[in-house]
């Protein structure tokens, strides 16, 4: 019996020895994988933050673009002053659309 417990445990060594090895590559693969998502979560919130500064930056600009607007369809009646506001928004207009692809929206 004692060459037949031996040549068991034999047998058993190198197979417990590859699944050592197996869970110390599993155990390094889920490692690796938990900073790559804590990695792309981080850049993810960062791009969210940057783009809701952004946002927060544009609004005053929206807002002055959506006034003048009203401003010039409360003018209607009178052709000069109406031309003279359509005018002015037009000029607002494309100060947005130039600083919208500059991505440069300085705080009011």
């Amino acid at each position: 019996m004692c060459k037949a417990k031996k040549a068991a445990l034999t047998q058993k060594a190198p197979r417990a020895k590859k699944a050592a090895k197996t869970r110390a590559k599993n155990a390094r693969f889920r490692a690796n994988m938990a900073k790559t998502i804590e990695a792309r979560q981080q850049a993810e919130k960062a791009t969210i933050e940057k783009r809701a500064k952004a946002y927060f930056d544009m609004e005053g600009h929206v807002c002055d673009l959506a006034n003048a607007a009203k401003l010039a369809m409360s003018v209607f009646d009178n052709e000069d002053l109406f031309l003279f506001a359509v005018d002015q928004l037009d000029t607002m207009a494309q100060r947005f659309r130039a600083n919208y692809y500059a991505l440069e929206f300085p705080p009011e």
